[in-house]
């Protein structure tokens, strides 16, 4: 067993974890900012995670986000670009996060009348 005394030896720099914080699946650099540019961007960070539609959208891929930009796109052609997938929610005008939202709650419904998953073997029909 080790005793552990008060005394340490050289500084060895900023700690791994001040130097980056995750956000999401990504992990970025940590801005300086003064008090209030931390409360302002604090006080966003909260509203957004009470934004049910933002923090879904935004935690989900690229994947999802094509299907709901395509059925977005079939209601109102040519709304939507293919370079804004991946895009979070923030990101569009107030129009299109509207459109985002009611292509989210078609595919909602799509989960209440389907299955869990297809069997791969549903590929085979009988003779």
């Amino acid at each position: 067993m080790h005793r552990v005394t008060g005394n340490t030896t050289a500084q060895q720099g900023p700690a791994s974890f001040a130097k980056t914080h995750s956000t999401g699946n990504r992990a970025d650099a940590v801005n300086k900012m003064s008090f209030d540019e931390f409360r302002k961007s604090w006080r966003q960070q909260r509203d957004n995670n009470a934004n049910p539609s933002l923090r879904y959208f935004n935690h989900q891929n690229d994947e999802f986000k094509f299907c709901v930009l395509t059925l977005a796109n079939r209601e109102n052609p040519k709304t939507f670009s293919q370079e804004e997938i991946g895009k979070p929610f923030e990101y569009f005008d107030e129009y299109r996060r509207e459109l985002i939202i009611m292509a989210m709650n078609k595919m909602a419904r799509w989960g209440k009348i389907l299955p869990r998953q297809f069997s791969t073997a549903d590929c085979f029909l009988p003779e």
